[in-house]
């Protein structure tokens, strides 16, 4: 499963730092459960004024992306990622770091779907 997380450019001790606002995130890493391989995008919409949710949306099921991990995110971005059929799970506030998010992924710490919004 390719999963993707919000990221900052800023890393702490080289654990990279997960960004709290999804569709102004510059980079997202793109993590794939299977490989275990973890590629870096950069956010090709920071300048658009509107419309960013559904551009992001588009690329990312573009990529087989099939999950978002996010600690907040606008209605109108869920319900574009909801239409390209990706999962959308919430973050804890607690939780900081892009590998500490990963982990509790895999070990199915998160509800399924967009229940939570």
């Amino acid at each position: 499963m390719r999963i993707t997380i919000p990221i900052l450019e800023k890393e702490v001790n080289g654990r990279k730092l997960i960004n709290p606002h999804f569709g102004k995130s510059n980079l997202f890493a793109i993590f794939d459960t299977e490989t275990g391989n973890l590629e870096i995008l950069e956010n090709p919409t920071l300048e658009l004024q509107r419309g960013r949710g559904n551009y992001i949306a588009k690329l990312f099921s573009e990529k087989g992306i099939e999950a978002v991990l996010v600690k907040d995110i606008g209605s109108g971005a869920l319900s574009k990622l909801e239409n390209f059929e990706i999962k959308v799970y919430l973050l804890s506030q607690s939780i900081k770091f892009l590998d500490e998010a990963l982990e509790l992924f895999k070990e199915g710490k998160f509800s399924k779907g967009n229940d939570d919004f």
